[in-house]
Formats: structure tokens, C-alpha cells, sequence
């Protein structure tokens, strides 16, 4: 076969095919992850969105709780980094929710969307309360979280990926390490400004 002058073998041609087949498929993929791939949302006015994460670190038994209040521009509004000594990662996940909720509503916020990327942590909100809840390991920290959301606001808690919830990750990590510590950010502290970045562009 002559293809542009070249002449190329029935085998080349389909050497030729085979390879332009691969790079399109892989490409196909590549454009797939790009296009399916999750971004965090900042909320619609006049709602602010928080979200909370725990972090576990077993070989040290220290937990750390991390969150973040941005409004519908993205613009932060509020966080906070804590750390405690024992207790295990659900634990964790249920205390950044609970100090979260706290600082909403000392912040004067009554509509909040709130996100966590741990479905343990969500579903006791999601679903109606029964009799038998207080058999729950955490059943204290969940008494408390119920407390909060009964009150006059308007309050959604939500399961996100783990992926767009890297600002409270990340101010969690800072409270696993810092166990001591109980830090309200009133403004981005720099080791946030990277993963905050990230989010006010998608």
C-alpha cells in the first residue's frame, strides 16, 4: 500500500491502527478521570459550608479535628485545629463535627451546609433517631451533635469524597499534631493556603 509516497506492509497498517486505538483509549480514560472527577462547591447565598474531618494516628493514640467555614464565594469565614490523646478515628471524625456545628453557631450562621468524607460519621444524622442509640461507642458525642441540630437553624449534613475535603484534612493533620492544642484560625494559616488554593479553583 502507498500512503503518502511510503509504502507501507498490511502488517505495518495494522501496527498503525492497533497504537492509534491504545493512545485514544487512554486518552479517553484520561479525559473521563479530568471530566468525572470530583470539585468542592462553595454554597449558594445566603448558606456558608463547613467542612470537618478527624485524623487518627493509632501509634500514637492522638486524635486530631480540623474545620472549615467558607462562604459563597469561597471565602473563609472561620476554622479550627484541635488534638486529644486517646480515642479512635470515628471518634475523631465525630468531635470535628460537633466543634464545627459549635463554631457555626457562635459564629451567628443559621443556614449550613455541612460536609465530612466519613459515612460513619453522617449516617446517625441522616437517619431518625431510635432506642437504641445509646449503645453507640460515641453515643455522647452524637447526644451533643443532635443537641446542635435541634436548635433554630437550618442545618444538612452531607458525605462528600475524600478528595474535596483537603482543607479540613489538612487542619486536622496540624491538630493529630499539635495534641494539646484547641486553635480557632480567624484568617488561612499558611500551611492551608496550598489545598485552599486548590479549592477556589473549582
Amino acid at each position: 500500500m502507498l500512503f503518502n509516497g511510503e509504502l507501507w506492509t498490511i502488517s505495518a497498517v495494522r501496527r498503525k491502527v492497533t497504537l492509534s486505538t491504545v493512545e485514544n483509549s487512554v486518552y479517553n480514560a484520561k479525559r473521563r478521570l479530568w471530566t468525572e472527577q470530583p470539585l468542592w462547591r462553595p454554597p449558594e447565598h445566603p448558606w456558608v459550608k463547613l467542612n470537618t474531618d478527624g485524623s487518627w494516628l493509632r501509634d500514637i493514640a492522638a486524635m486530631g479535628m480540623g474545620g472549615v467555614i467558607r462562604e459563597c464565594a469561597g471565602m473563609w469565614r472561620g476554622g479550627f485545629s484541635c488534638g486529644a490523646l486517646t480515642g479512635d478515628a470515628l471518634r475523631a471524625e465525630l468531635l470535628a463535627l460537633d466543634a464545627g456545628l459549635s463554631l457555626c453557631w457562635e459564629g451567628g450562621f443559621r443556614k449550613v451546609s455541612c460536609e465530612c468524607d466519613c459515612l460513619e460519621a453522617v449516617m446517625p444524622f441522616q437517619d431518625r433517631s431510635t432506642d437504641r442509640d445509646y449503645l453507640h461507642n460515641h453515643y455522647d458525642v452524637i447526644r451533643r451533635i443532635r443537641c446542635l441540630l435541634a436548635r433554630d437553624w437550618v442545618v444538612y449534613v452531607n458525605l462528600i469524597p475524600i478528595e474535596i475535603n483537603s482543607v479540613a484534612h489538612t487542619l486536622a493533620n496540624w491538630g493529630v499534631r499539635n495534641t494539646s492544642s484547641n486553635v480557632v484560625w480567624r484568617s488561612p494559616p499558611d500551611f492551608i493556603l496550598f489545598p485552599l488554593g486548590r479549592d477556589s479553583m473549582s
